[in-house]
C-alpha cells in the first residue's frame, strides 16, 4: 500500500522491477533495516572532531559484444561493438561536498573512473559473446581508500541507470568493510527509481532530486545527537519491517533569483564548487568526452552557468532531478571561472541543462568565458528549436498560432528577437567567446515523434537547421548533431494506440543526418530512445523493456522492443546512421579512439 499526503510515503510490500545483470556476483547486504544514525559520526562530534564523509563515483562498466549480424559494422570489418567509455567531472559531488565542508564536515572525493581510466578488465560474461568490461579503480584500491579514510558516511553517485549495478556493488563493498558505515546514494537514477533502488541495494538512504542542501541536512540528522532522519525532506530508506519510507516532501529546489537576491545570498545557497577537492591531473588527457582538446596543457573541467530546464520533454529526467531553469547570475559565474582557472583548468565543457533558455543571458556568459581565456565546448545540448525560432525571426513568429507563440519556452527567445538579436549574432558571440564545438540537439526528422513526447516541432525544420549548421561552421565552431531513434510514446487518449516510430520514419532521421553532414556538420551522433526512471515516459515505456540495466540503458544499446521492431533492428539502424552520415573512416577512428571523432 502507498500513502501519499502530508504524511510520509510508505511502500509496505516493495518489489524489484529491474536490476543489474543476473550474471553479476550476488550482494551480501540486502534487506537490512537502514541505519538511522552514524554511531561513529556522533562519537567524533563528542570528541570534538568533524565527521568524515567519503563521496565516490563508482568504477564504470560498458558492454563489449560481437558486431550485430548484417550490420554496417560487419561490412567495415569491425568484429565487435563497444559502448564508449563515458565519464565526466563529478559536478554534483563537488556541489554537495562544498556545502558539507562549510557545515563543518571533513570530505574526500574519489572519481574512480578517471583515477583508473586505463585499467580495464572483463567483469562478467553476459552470454552470446557479450561481456561487461569494467574501467576505473579496482575493489582492492577502493578498499584501501575506504579503510585509510575511515568515513562515517559514504555517498555514492549514480547519474546513469546503466551504472546502477556498479553503485550497488560498491555499497556492498563498503558494508563488507564496516556495516556501521552509513551508505547514501543520489543522482538521476535513484531519484527516479527510489521505490526499487532502496530494496534493491545496500544503501541506507536515497537522496531524491536536487541534493545541494538536502545532503547536508541528512548528514546533520545522522551525526547530531538529536538528529531526526524523518525531518529531512526528500529521503527514502528501509524500515525495520521491510517497508520503504519516503520522507514528507521532495528535496526542495533552490530558489535562485539573480535579479532579486544579492550575490552573498546566492553564494549561500550555491557556494562556488571547490575544484581543489579533485585531483585535476586526472583531467589532462588530450581528448575529453566531446573530442579533441584545443589546449595541450592544464586540465579540462565540466562546469555550469545555469541549472535545470523548463521544456519538460517526456523522455528527459532533468526537470525532475534538477528542477526548473535557474540562472546563477553573471557575477556568480565570473567568480566561478576565476576560481577554476586558479586551480589549473585551461578549457571547459559547459554542462548547462538548457543554455539557450535565455539567449541574452547566454550572451553575457560567452563574454565571461572570453574574459577568463577559457576555450569551451557546449556539451549539455543546445536547444535547436530556440535557434530555429531566432533564425526564422519576426515574420515566422508572427505566423505562429497563439498556443505555440504562448509556449513559455519561447518567451525569452521572442524577447531577444524583439531586442534585435539574431541567430547569426548569437553564434558569432559564441565564437568570439572561445567556443570551438557544440552538441546540437537535432533529435528527429519526424514531427510526430517530437510533438508527442513534448518537444517543439521546430527541430524538424530541415532547411533552417542546415543554415544554422552552416553558420556555426562559418564561425569555426564544429557541430556534433544528436539524433534519437526508436520513439515509443503513450497514446494521446484512453483506448488509442501508442505511437511507435517505424523503421521507415527512422530512415528519415538517418537521411536528415546525412543532409546536415553535407552542410558542414562535423559528426552525427545517434542515440537510441531509452526509458529513464523519473521521466514521464517511464511508467509506459517500461512495459517494452527487454534488457537489464547493465546490458541496456546506455543509449547505444536498445533497451526496448515493440511489435514493429526488435532491439537488434534498432541497433542496426543506429550503426547505419553512424556509417552513412560519418563515413567508414570516421567510424573506424571513433572505435579506435573511444570518443567522438571531432578534432578541435
Amino acid at each position: 500500500m502507498t500513502r501519499i499526503g502530508s504524511s510520509p510515503v510508505v511502500i509496505e510490500n516493495p518489489s524489484i522491477q529491474f536490476s543489474s545483470a543476473p550474471q553479476r556476483a550476488p550482494l551480501h547486504h540486502l534487506g537490512e533495516p537502514s541505519l538511522r544514525l552514524s554511531a561513529s559520526g556522533r562519537r567524533r562530534r563528542a570528541n570534538g572532531e568533524p565527521p568524515r564523509v567519503l563521496l565516490v563515483v563508482p568504477s564504470y562498466t560498458r558492454v563489449v559484444e560481437p558486431a550485430p549480424a548484417g550490420s554496417r559494422f560487419q561490412e567495415l570489418g569491425l568484429d565487435t561493438f563497444e559502448v564508449m567509455k563515458r565519464a565526466g567531472t563529478p559536478i554534483g559531488l563537488l556541489r554537495i561536498a562544498t556545502n558539507a565542508i562549510l557545515a563543518g564536515y571533513r570530505v574526500k572525493i574519489v572519481d574512480s573512473p578517471f583515477a583508473g581510466w586505463e585499467q580495464e578488465r572483463t567483469l562478467v560474461h553476459l552470454g552470446g559473446g557479450s561481456r561487461l568490461v569494467r574501467y576505473g579503480l579496482e575493489d582492492g584500491e577502493l578498499r584501501t581508500i575506504i579503510e585509510e579514510f575511515e568515513p562515517d558516511v559514504v555517498g555514492i553517485q549514480c547519474i546513469y541507470t546503466v551504472q546502477w549495478g556498479n553503485a550497488r556493488a560498491l555499497a556492498d563493498l563498503v558494508k563488507e568493510i564496516d556495516p556501521g558505515i552509513v551508505t547514501v546514494t543520489g543522482g538521476s537514477h535513484p531519484s527516479g527509481d527510489w521505490r526499487f533502488a532502496v530494496p534493491d541495494s545496500p544503501f541506507d538512504q536515497v537522496v531524491i532530486n536536487e541534493a545541494d542542501q538536502t545532503f547536508t541536512a541528512l548528514l546533520e540528522a545522522l551525526t547530531q545527537p538529536d538528529g531526526d532522519l524523518d525531518a529531512v525532506p526528500g529521503v527514502a530508506y528501509r524500515r525495520a519491517d521491510g517497508a520503504i519510507v519516503r520522507t514528507t516532501a521532495a528535496s526542495p529546489y533552490m530558489r535562485i533569483l539573480p535579479k532579486r537576491q544579492g550575490l552573498e545570498q546566492r553564494l549561500g545557497m550555491m557556494p562556488l564548487p571547490d575544484f581543489g577537492l579533485l585531483d585535476l591531473s586526472q583531467y589532462q588527457q588530450p581528448y575529453h568526452s566531446s573530442g579533441k582538446r584545443v589546449r595541450g596543457h592544464g586540465a579540462w573541467a565540466q562546469i555550469f552557468s545555469t541549472i535545470g530546464c523548463n521544456v519538460g520533454c517526456d523522455f528527459c529526467y532533468i526537470p525532475m532531478v534538477n528542477g526548473p531553469w535557474r540562472a546563477l547570475g553573471t557575477d556568480w559565474f565570473d567568480l566561478h571561472l576565476a576560481e577554476i582557472t586558479k586551480q589549473g583548468v585551461t578549457e571547459v565543457l559547459i554542462e548547462d541543462d538548457h543554455l539557450m533558455h535565455d539567449p541574452r543571458y547566454a550572451m553575457e556568459v560567452f563574454k565571461l568565458l572570453r574574459k577568463h581565456d577559457l576555450p569551451w565546448v557546449e556539451e549539455g545540448g543546445l536547444s535547436l528549436f530556440n535557434l530555429v525560432l531566432l533564425h526564422l525571426g519576426r515574420s515566422f513568429a508572427a505566423q505562429m498560432d497563439e498556443r505555440e507563440r504562448r509556449n513559455p519556452n519561447f518567451r525569452n527567445v521572442l524577447a531577444a528577437m524583439e531586442s534585435g538579436l539574431t541567430c547569426r549574432e548569437l553564434i558569432k558571440a559564441m565564437a568570439d567567446g572561445g567556443c570551438y564545438s557544440v552538441y546540437l540537439a537535432v533529435e528527429s526528422a519526424n514531427e510526430d515523434s517530437l510533438e508527442q513526447s513534448g518537444k517543439p516541432r521546430l527541430n524538424t525544420f530541415q532547411q533552417a537547421t542546415a543554415e544554422i549548421v552552416e553558420m556555426f561552421t562559418e564561425y569555426g565552431i564544429q557541430v556534433t548533431g544528436g539524433f534519437m531513434l526508436g520513439f515509443v510514446n503513450p497514446p494521446d487518449r484512453p483506448g488509442a494506440a501508442p505511437y511507435i516510430e517505424s523503421l521507415e520514419q527512422i530512415e528519415k532521421t538517418i537521411d536528415y543526418a546525412v543532409t546536415l553532414m553535407g552542410h558542414g556538420m562535423a559528426y552525427a551522433n545517434p542515440f537510441i530512445v531509452t526509458p529513464l526512471p523519473g521521466t514521464r515516459m517511464w511508467d509506459f515505456q517500461k512495459d517494452y523493456v527487454v534488457r537489464h540495466y547493465d546490458n541496456g540503458w546506455s543509449h547505444e544499446k536498445a533497451t526496448m522492443a515493440t511489435e514493429k521492431w526488435s532491439a537488434q533492428d534498432i541497433e542496426r539502424m543506429r550503426l547505419e546512421l553512424l556509417v552513412r552520415a560519418n563515413g567508414a573512416e570516421r567510424v573506424t577512428e571513433m572505435v579506435r579512439r573511444g570518443t567522438w571523432p571531432v578534432d578541435a
